[in-house]
Order: C-alpha cells, then structure tokens, then sequence
C-alpha cells in the first residue's frame, strides 16, 4: 500500500507522441515543406534567418529559465524548457513570416561593416536581417511567452507579435532576392497592386510560389497545404477551423470589395476574393497559427467564433484601412479575446440535460 497512484480522468491509454514535444515536433515536420520551398526560391539568406532565429529563440529560453531556477549547471538546463521543441517551432514559423533579407534604410549596419550604403545587396549576408531576426525572436520569447509563464500561459501568438514588434520597431524594407528556382521578390504583396490584371497566371503562380511575398513563408500554397494535409491527418490540429477562416475571408472579402466598388463585375470580384485568399499568408496564418492550443479558444464553438473573427479583421484592414496585409494583427487581436469568447462559449459538463429537458422529463414520470 505504500505506492502511489495518480487519479485522472479517463481515457487513460494515450498515443506515445501525445505530449507537447511530440505535438510540436509534428508541427516542424508540417513547416518543412513550406521552409524547402522558401529556400528554393528566395536562397540561402531563408537558412541564415532561420539559424538565427532558432539561436535566438532557443537561447532566450535557455537563459530566462536558468535565471529563474538560479541553477547554472547541467541540472538547470536539463530541467529547462527548451526540450519541448516550442521555441524552435516560434523560430520557424517567425523566419518564415519575415522576407528573406531586411533592409533599414535609417539604419543600415553594412555600411559601417563594408562602408558602401549599397553592400547589402552584395555581400554573403545582411547585417541588418541578422539583428533584426535576433530582437524578434528575443521579444517573442521573452516578452510574449516566458514573462507569462511559458507554454500554454502566453497570451499571443509569440511568432505573430514578433513580427508586429519588428515591423512597428522600424520602417522594414525588402530587397530582392535571387533564389534556386528564379528570380523572385519579398517586396510588396500583390494585394498591394491590380488584383484582376492576368489573373489566371498569377493565381497558379501564387500555389506554386513563384511570385512575390511580403514573408517567405507565404509563397507557396501547395507547401502549406502539404503541412495542413498532415496535421489533419495526425489530428494535430481541427481541420475544419483554417477551413473555416478562409471560407469566411472570401466571403468578407466579396462582401467589402462590392460595397466599396459598387461597379465591379463578377469576375472582377471573384478575383478579388482569390487574391485576398491566396496572398498576404492568410492560409499560412490559417493552418500554423490561428490553431495554436494556447492562445485559441477551448472550444470548436468558440474555435469558428475565433476564425471568423480573424478574418473579418484581416478583411477590414485590407479592404478600409489601406494596409495590404492585416493577418498577423488580426490573429493578435482575437487571441486577446479568446477569454472572452471562452467566457461565453463553455463546453456541456459530461452527463449536462437542459433545464427545460428536466421539467419535461420529470412531468412525464408524474403522469
């Protein structure tokens, strides 16, 4: 008698993987397509990033728990959080959130490196792309999720507000850059231009990838949907809710670009909506980070509630506020709220009849 025994709820038999590491080392083997796919076609600048924002992410971790627990040693790292993959899964899907190379024209650090304002498009590396991933992946570590207590307590996605921080910090500019495959530009989105012009062609060339992009990540659609593929299949993830976002983006969107233009044609408005589903990392944002455990609501009532929010966000930033992106903001803005939408949308306790069930049923056994 002198064991003792853990109580729990049932079921008690679970998969060997269904642990948080095991969860988020399927969530890096579903960005690996989209990871390939933006080396491919924006180079090698994608790898440095990524290295460096797993540096920053996994050592801030690092460090913030050891200081915390007090012990330097092997103990301490041992007992820290960083073997549960979360901080390497933020530097992944930050990277691919951010173009390839960042150049600050207000501060541009090759110059006192190689002294030419125009090195930056020349040499191995940017200067600037490195600190910048750097100062991301520390404030999304340290600031979003380790200051709240760590997985499953942080408020925000910390990918999402990294990327907010950086592109409010300073005035990020693109530069081009040359890829594998082609010749490919993380300038402007083509949100930012005329939807309907060639249209066709560039529809195919957004599920390939060979068009421009604000953030690597986003720029082959066939990519994430091989990642959404597989962490459906693995139920990582519901299914049914990046479905449920992008459904609803496309409705807004042809809800908000008709009320602005009262005279567009129908094609016209069909190929709005396309643009705004296939562009601006709405279906990456759908798939890798508006399910994300921690800061979703609980429920899948709650879950829908939450996807149709982000995308009635994204679509009035787009569409009235003149900012060809909005997702990232959106998906900040509704993990906010996600206490809210839990407060209200609760799950039926287990063995839960209606009040009106009850009185139905107890006049029945009067009779």
């Amino acid at each position: 008698m002198s064991e003792l025994y853990t109580v729990s709820a049932s079921p008690h038999i679970t998969k060997p993987d269904n642990t948080t590491a095991g969860v988020m080392f399927d969530v890096l083997i579903a960005l690996l397509p989209c990871v390939v796919a933006a080396i491919l076609y924006f180079g090698y600048h994608v790898a440095i990033n990524l290295v460096v924002c797993v540096i920053g992410c996994v050592g801030s971790e690092l460090l913030f728990n050891l200081i915390r627990s007090g012990k330097w040693n092997r103990e301490g790292i041992a007992g820290s959080s960083i073997f549960d993959f979360s901080a390497v899964v933020t530097a992944v899907i930050l990277t691919l959130n951010l173009p390839a190379k960042i150049k600050m024209d207000a501060w541009d650090l090759n110059i006192y490196f190689k002294g030419s304002e125009h090195i930056a498009d020349n040499i191995a590396f940017s200067f600037d792309t490195v600190i910048l991933c750097l100062l991301g992946s520390v404030f999304a570590i340290v600031i979003v999720k380790m200051m709240f207590g760590g997985i499953g307590k942080n408020f925000a996605n910390p990918a999402a507000m990294g990327r907010i921080f950086l592109f409010a910090f300073a005035p990020l500019a693109a530069v081009q850059t040359i890829g594998i495959i082609g010749e490919v530009s993380t300038g402007a989105t083509w949100l930012s231009g005329d939807k309907a012009t060639n249209a066709g062609s560039l529809f195919m060339q957004l599920f390939t990838g060979n068009t421009g992009s604000a953030a690597v990540g986003e720029t082959c659609v066939i990519a994430i949907l091989i990642g959404y593929v597989y962490l459906s299949v693995r139920k990582v993830i519901d299914w049914r809710i990046p479905l449920i976002l992008v459904a609803s983006a496309g409705l807004f969107a042809l809800v908000f670009d008709g009320l602005i233009s009262m005279n567009l044609s129908g094609a016209r408005l069909m190929n709005n909506m396309f643009a705004h589903i296939l562009s601006g990392g709405l279906i990456f944002g759908a798939v890798y980070m508006a399910t994300d455990y921690s800061t979703s609501p609980n429920t899948f009532a709650g879950s829908a509630v939450f996807a149709v929010g982000i995308a009635l966000i994204t679509m009035l930033i787009r569409v009235f506020a003149g900012y060809p992106e909005g997702m990232s903001f959106a998906i900040v803005i509704m993990n906010i709220a996600s206490p809210l939408i839990d407060k209200f949308i609760v799950p039926k306790p287990f063995g839960y009849v209606r009040e009106k069930k009850k009185k139905i049923k107890k006049a029945e056994e009067l009779r």
